[in-house]
């Protein structure tokens, strides 16, 4: 049995027994371009494809992504009009 969560042993019957996985553990990863968030996106697909993750919560996360994504691209183009506007 092979697993990332921490297990017990029941000590009457010797059963293993997985515990749940604990809350609270924050994932850290650079999210300031979309060379950063591609990298996630390509991530979250590689672990779901492999069944690290669930692929329902790789999608919310991909969503999740995808509105960073939006957010990188609507400041970059605010930035790019006012220096545009600047020049004028």
């Amino acid at each position: 049995m092979s697993n990332d969560y921490p297990v017990e042993i029941d000590g009457a019957t010797g059963e293993v027994d997985t515990l749940p996985p604990t809350k609270g553990k924050r994932y850290r990863c650079k999210l300031d371009s979309l060379a950063d968030v591609k990298a996630e996106m390509a991530k979250v697909y590689r672990e779901s494809r492999s069944s690290i993750i669930d692929p329902v919560t790789g999608t919310k996360f991909i969503w999740m992504l995808i509105a960073v994504q939006k957010a990188i691209e609507g400041s970059d183009l605010e930035s790019r009009i006012e220096a545009l506007e600047g020049k004028k």
